[in-house]
């Protein structure tokens, strides 16, 4: 193999730095090289009688002062009786250090590994005897120069920044920037806005730096990958740069960074008036006298300078690194802000305070890991309706602790929304902590949003789902619903696929789910509606998995569909990942209509760049036709989806199941129903066998069974009921 100093010059274009920041912003990006590396284990059974070491391989990039892992495919086999899985270790030759993965720690690190001390680590899979084939690839390692090093601009002549050991600053890689936990429920983190892009591994208990200046990690016990979807943040500038974020539990501990840490900085609600204070930065900033300090965790403290809005001053020595650090009040030890620029250029660096609108309500509506667990648990024995009776229906709910909480009795609530706001109305409780939930009167044709809640003993309230109102389940109040089309794509209906001349890879096909343990990008492993199959973009493992959305756009459009109901409803399911990659969230999922067989489209939905929806899952989608604007009913409605990789290094990955238009049946007459109990069935079947001849006279109304008004119950009739069979 050749040497890593080789590598580096015939890989120039591999240099990986984030892009350019604004003047004043301390980040200070890692450097790092891409270095194209074939190592693949091949398909790997135990045919032992117990779990081992089935494979192991090393990875050695000569001279370099780190490496970091990433993986073009892992398939971690599963013993089909036990359920249980293989592992994936690796662990580094200097010092010892070690990760194990299992499928969703990898999905959570992005199919990577920690970072790794020194230039060499061994990849293992522990397998089971009865496991089914694992197999790991990897085509390319990231790995550290020897040499490293920042520009020092501190505030004032000299740097009077020193070492420190605050268990609350973590480092962020690979933009180079400071995080630090707070007093969340989550005990998440808080960083500068522009840092937020960048962010992708969060680090504490930092060591020296090489005597070089070339960054050295913790081990992996103290690295923390950051979940993508819990990220809010603005980079608009000083005074409005701020970042919320979370990080996954740790892989070799199973504990939260604020579980592990043990403490946390306590948020101010405002940044106070200059008055004499210090203001104390503590951060990993750059350093080179001498060189071991570059990047490890410093602090100092100096004189609070300047409030004015939403910007704070001090002149408290910062460098590149220290974006993102907390801005802490010595006087009260509070953290009234986020610091984000330095460079003196006004006579002190400058952050955003703590008391910013953006930020506090980002504070107040958290996403992701930041979203504390719940303590109550809510289950529906008899399952959530699909349609409510307009006159009025039941939902059985049971409540259980969950979390270390207990339900408090008696105190369960419906909420529910007919598009007016939610109402609240107690649930009725039948047996303790399992109640009724009784919906009133609804017009037929209403679409409703419902949640419901519940206490804890200590007076705690729980809503399901969890971030409702945010979030609510629908139905619809109608006494039957009739499906115009219904597609669960197990035949072919005549959906088409087109590409743009962009689009490399990723193009919409047919077929079931390649299971998560063969392929795990963001991509579905299962349909939505348990049919099998369903649309998705690029159903397969070649290129170890590497077959999502590049380059372009791939477009799935729809048969014409009779939506000319006046009544009528279309609905889909709808799977779109956008969280893994170099730059996730970079990408969005369009959903358009037609009401002129594709002549002219409406945007009916756009899924991303960012969001909750943004990182897999089977979503549900509803629409009444009618009130799309821009489109009437139609004979000829036609969906289309849109899936594109247009952004910067990000993977999409997007499906489409069980798309139907029903229309609303809002008589309780229903036809055909003789016997009044709402369905037609057996007993009415029973009852125009019974009435089978010609009628009493007067006729009508003497024979109920006479459908066709005949004055005869016959063969007509009974085509008539057995096509509204029910």
């Amino acid at each position: 193999m050749r040497s890593f100093i080789a590598t580096v010059v015939g890989l120039s274009a591999s240099l990986m730095l984030p892009a350019p920041l604004a003047v004043g912003q301390n980040t200070a990006p890692l450097l790092q090289v891409r270095v194209p590396y074939q190592l693949d284990s091949g398909p790997i059974v135990n045919e032992g009688v117990a779990t081992t070491v089935a494979y192991s391989g090393q990875v050695q990039v000569p001279d370099a002062v780190w490496l970091r892992l990433t993986f073009s495919q892992v398939i971690l086999g599963v013993d089909p009786l036990t359920g249980a899985e293989a592992l994936l270790r690796i662990t580094s030759a200097l010092d010892g250090a070690s990760q194990t993965h299992t499928s969703a720690t990898l999905a959570q690190w992005n199919q990577t590994s920690a970072y790794f001390n020194g230039d060499t680590v061994t990849v293992e899979l522990i397998v089971g005897p009865n496991a089914t084939p694992s197999q790991v690839v990897i085509d390319a390692v990231l790995a550290g120069p020897a040499q490293g090093g920042g520009i020092e601009s501190q505030c004032g002549p000299t740097d009077d920044r020193v070492p420190s050991d605050d268990d609350r600053a973590a480092r962020i890689l690979p933009i180079g920037c400071t995080g630090w936990l707070i007093d969340d429920a989550a005990n998440c983190f808080l960083t500068a806005g522009h840092c937020a892009g960048g962010m992708d591994v969060c680090q504490f208990n930092v060591p020296l730096s090489s005597a070089g200046g070339a960054l050295q990690h913790p081990g992996p016990e103290d690295q923390y990958s950051v979940d993508a979807t819990s990220i809010q943040s603005v980079a608009g500038g000083i005074g409005n740069d701020w970042g919320y974020y979370g990080c996954f539990a740790n892989t070799e501990t199973g504990l939260t960074a604020g579980e592990a840490q043990g403490v946390t900085h306590v948020l101010a609600a405002a940044a106070p008036p200059v008055a004499g204070q210090k203001i104390r930065i503590t951060g990993y900033g750059v350093d080179s006298t001498p060189s071991e300090w570059n990047q490890i965790q410093q602090t100092h403290a100096g004189p609070y300078a300047l409030l004015n809005g939403n910007q704070i001053g001090y002149q408290t020595d910062t460098e590149g690194g220290n974006s993102g650090s907390a801005t802490v009040d010595v006087t009260t030890g509070l953290a009234i802000g986020i610091h984000t620029d330095g460079g003196c250029a006004s006579g002190f660096n400058s952050g955003t305070a703590i008391h910013n609108a953006g930020l506090q309500n980002a504070l107040a509506n958290p996403q992701g890991r930041c979203l504390s667990p719940p303590l109550l648990t809510f289950a529906f024995p008899d399952g959530l309706p699909e349609i409510i009776d307009p006159s009025g229906d039941t939902i059985r709910v049971e409540v259980s602790g969950a979390n270390g909480g207990t339900p408090q009795s008696a105190t369960g609530q419906l909420h529910y929304d007919t598009g007016g706001g939610f109402t609240s109305i107690p649930m009725s409780e039948v047996s303790a902590n399992i109640y009724d939930a009784v919906f009133p009167a609804i017009p037929c044709t209403t679409t409703v949003s419902y949640f419901f809640s519940a206490e804890t003993s200590s007076a705690e309230t729980v809503n399901d789902p969890f971030v409702a109102p945010n979030q609510a389940y629908t139905t619809l109040s109608t006494v039957s619903l009739v499906v115009a089309f219904a597609d669960d794509f197990e035949a072919d209906l005549g959906w088409t696929v087109s590409n743009d001349a962009g689009l490399v890879d990723g193009q919409w096909q047919r077929g079931v789910p390649l299971s998560l343990v063969v392929c795990n990008r963001g991509n579905p492993g299962t349909d939505a509606d348990g049919s099998g199959q369903c649309y998705l973009t690029d159903n397969s493992a070649a290129d170890a998995c590497n077959s999502d959305v590049d380059g372009g756009t791939t477009t799935l459009t729809s048969p014409a569909m009779d939506a000319s109901d006046p009544e009528a409803l279309v609905s889909y399911w709808r799977w779109y990942s956008n969280t893994f990659g170099n730059s996730p969230m970079a990408d969005i999922f369009v959903v358009e209509i037609s009401d002129d067989n594709g002549a002219n489209w409406v945007n009916l939905e756009t899924v991303g760049p960012a969001g909750t929806e943004v990182g897999g899952g089977w979503f549900r989608k509803e629409f009444l036709v009618a009130d799309i604007a821009g489109i009437v009913n139609s004979t000829q409605l036609r969906l289309r989806f849109l899936a594109s990789d247009l952004g910067d290094g990000s993977v999409v990955e997007a499906g489409v199941d069980g798309v139907e238009v029903f229309t609303f049946i809002c008589d309780e007459n229903v036809f055909g129903d003789l016997d009044d109990d709402g369905i037609v069935g057996i007993n009415d079947f029973l009852i125009l066998l019974a009435e089978w001849g010609p009628c009493d006279q007067p006729c009508p109304p003497s024979c109920a069974a006479d459908l066709d008004d005949d004055c005869t119950v016959g063969i007509n009739d009974f085509l008539l009921l057995l096509g509204n069979w029910t």
